[in-house]
């Protein structure tokens, strides 16, 4: 793989990450995995990502704290531990596997295209089927999004379309999601370091990235205020699409 690509595609998926967090929602951050998979292997790349997106979160935190609604994000979380525990089950039978890699292809891939999918769909004016507001609802979606981002750290849409059934004003919509994601991301630590997804050389390679983190903030800001942000996300999705494309025909003819 020629260097260049490896550096468009894996500093690509950092600035991403910061774009989104800061001026275009976590949805159209979908795009990251897939676009950094196109230059390393899937295992690796989920590995890299965490740290990442951690980092991320902070800037996100930093910002957006106490702006939470903790009654949501109590039923979310509660959901997400044993959503990230079915995760674990099945990244642990995946390696159990001769085709970890393909499988995490096609699993990501699919994924990323569905909601892909969902969310341009929700940009042509779409709705989705009502959520209910109790507990039990807030803890499924909880479940649903905790066992999505362990395996590809796609839940950011998942969130989105429950927090605005939720009818939340926008401050705490938000406040919400990054709360989320940021505990969410917190509580994969254990799993990535089990499984050794998280390992010496892709810390080494998170770690050139995340000055990149920053940047893509930086830029997201100054976007938000200048770029069409529907003009934008469909650009994105667009992007998402092809990566996550490329995953699936990798998966087949890899």
């Amino acid at each position: 793989m020629p260097v260049w690509v490896y550096v468009l595609c894996v500093g690509g998926a950092a600035l991403l990450i910061g774009i989104a967090k800061a001026g275009f929602g976590g949805g159209v951050g979908v795009a990251a995995v897939p676009l950094m998979a196109v230059a390393l292997p899937t295992e690796q790349t989920i590995g890299v990502m965490l740290p990442v997106l951690i980092f991320a979160d902070l800037f996100s935190v930093a910002h957006h704290r106490r702006n939470d609604s903790r009654l949501h994000l109590r039923w979310l979380l509660t959901g997400a531990a044993l959503g990230i525990v079915g995760g674990t089950g099945v990244l642990i039978l995946l390696r159990q596997t001769a085709a970890f890699n393909a499988s995490l292809n096609i699993i990501i891939g699919g994924v990323c295209l569905l909601f892909v999918v969902i969310q341009c769909y929700r940009l042509a004016g779409g709705s989705v089927p009502h959520i209910p507001t109790h507990a039990g609802a807030g803890r499924v979606a909880g479940f649903a999004a905790g066992f999505v981002s362990t395996i590809t750290h796609a839940a950011g849409p998942v969130i989105t379309i429950y927090l605005l059934e939720q009818k939340l004003a926008k401050k705490l919509l938000v406040g919400t999601a990054v709360m989320f994601a940021f505990a969410g991301n917190l509580m994969k630590l254990p799993t990535y370091f089990g499984l050794a997804l998280i390992n010496p050389t892709t810390l080494v390679q998170s770690l050139w990235v995340l000055p990149l983190v920053p940047l893509g903030t930086t830029a997201g800001m100054w976007m938000h205020h200048r770029i069409n942000e529907r003009a934008f996300s469909i650009i994105m999705y667009v992007g998402a699409a092809l990566a996550a494309g490329h995953m699936l025909y990798s998966a087949w003819h890899g």
